[in-house]
C-alpha cells in the first residue's frame, strides 16, 4: 500500500510540473516553430510540399476535428503525445525496471492523443455518413434552383441544412475553399477535407461532381440524381445489417465486464483466495498491475470495436 500511495505522490508532482511547464513556456512555441508552422491563404500548396507526410495527416486530423486549424497546434498535439509517452516510460521504469512491458506501454500511452482524434473522426463520419440522402437531395434542388451554379448551391444548401449538422460544416468550409481557391490544387485540397469528413465512395463521387462543375462548369445534375438514386437502393439494407449488429453487441457489451467479475469468482472458488488476497495480489504486484493494464487496454480495444462496427457506415 505505502508502494502505491509513493506511486500516485510522484505522478501527481509529475503531472504539476509538465502542466507548469506546459503554462510557463507554451506561449513560446508559436514563436519557436513559427518559420515551419506559417499557414497563410493561398499557400497550402507551398506548405504541403514542404511538411513531410505526417504533419500534411495530422494537421488534416485536426482540422476535421476541430473544425479550424492554427499553426501551431499541430506542435502542441505532438507536445501531448512526447509528454506522455516520456512520462508514462519514467514511471514504469521506475516501477518495473527496462523491460518490453516498460517501453510497449508508454509507446502505447504515448499515441493515445492520435488515438482519441482517430476514434472521434470515425465517429463524425459514421454520423455524417446517415445525411448522405438529405445532403445530395438539398444540393441537387438548389443546383437546379441557382441555374447550375455549384457555389450557390453549396452555400444556399449550408443554410438550410439545420437538421443535418455534419453536412453543414462540411459544406461551410468547402465553400469557403472554393471562394478562396486560386489553383485547381487548392480546390481539390478543399474537396478533400470535405470527402474525408464522412470517407465514403458516395461523398467521393460527389466531390468529383462538385469540381467538374467548378472547373468546367459542367452540368452535373443528372449525375447527382443517380448518385441518390443508388443511396436510396441501399438503404433498406444498412438498415437491415444495422439492427442485426446492434442484437449481438449488445450480448458483448455484457460479457466484457463479467469477464473480469467470473474470474475474481473463480479465484475464490477454485484456489481459494479471498476479496482481499486477490486485490492485494491484483494491484500491490508488479505482475497484477501489468494483468490488470492489459485487461483495461484490451478492454478498452474491444469497447471502441463494437462503437465502430455495431453501426455500419452508410455508404455503397
Amino acid at each position: 500500500m505505502v508502494k502505491i500511495i509513493d506511486i500516485a505522490v510522484r505522478i501527481i508532482l509529475y503531472i504539476i510540473f509538465f502542466s507548469g511547464a506546459g503554462l510557463l513556456f507554451g506561449r513560446y512555441l508559436p514563436q519557436l516553430f513559427k518559420s515551419s508552422s506559417r499557414y497563410k491563404k493561398g499557400e497550402s500548396s507551398a506548405s504541403d510540399k514542404s511538411n513531410g507526410v505526417f504533419i500534411i495527416h495530422i494537421r488534416q486530423l485536426l482540422r476535421l476535428n476541430m473544425g479550424r486549424y492554427s499553426g501551431s497546434s499541430i506542435y502542441f498535439f505532438i507536445a501531448v503525445s512526447a509528454a506522455t509517452f516520456i512520462l508514462s516510460l519514467f514511471i514504469l521504469l521506475k516501477l518495473f525496471g527496462i523491460s518490453l512491458f516498460s517501453i510497449l506501454v508508454p509507446a502505447l500511452l504515448g499515441a493515445l492523443p492520435y488515438a482519441v482524434l482517430r476514434i472521434r473522426l470515425t465517429s463524425l463520419q459514421l454520423e455524417g455518413s446517415y445525411e448522405a440522402e438529405a445532403l445530395i437531395a438539398e444540393l441537387t434542388n438548389m443546383y437546379r434552383i441557382n441555374n447550375l451554379n455549384m457555389l450557390a448551391a453549396i452555400e444556399a444548401s449550408t443554410a438550410s441544412l439545420s437538421k443535418s449538422p455534419h453536412s453543414k460544416r462540411s459544406l461551410f468550409h468547402l465553400s469557403l475553399a472554393i471562394k478562396n481557391y486560386r489553383t485547381t490544387e487548392e480546390l481539390s485540397h478543399g474537396v478533400d477535407d470535405f470527402v474525408a469528413g464522412t470517407g465514403t465512395e458516395w461523398a467521393r463521387l460527389l466531390g468529383i461532381n462538385i469540381i467538374e462543375a467548378i472547373v468546367n462548369g459542367t452540368d452535373v445534375s443528372q449525375a447527382l440524381d443517380d448518385i441518390l438514386s443508388e443511396l436510396k437502393e441501399i438503404k433498406s439494407i444498412i438498415e437491415k445489417d444495422r439492427r442485426a449488429n446492434n442484437e449481438a453487441f449488445t450480448l458483448v457489451k455484457f460479457i466484457v465486464p463479467a469477464v473480469y467479475i467470473l474470474s475474481v469468482y473463480g479465484a475464490n472458488k477454485f484456489f481459494g483466495f479471498t476479496l482481499d488476497k486477490f486485490f492485494s495480489y491484483q494491484f500491490t504486484t508488479a505482475l497484477g498491475i501489468k494483468f490488470f493494464m492489459a485487461i483495461i487496454f484490451l478492454s478498452a480495444i474491444s469497447f471502441v470495436a463494437m462503437f465502430i462496427l455495431k453501426k455500419p457506415k452508410f455508404d455503397y
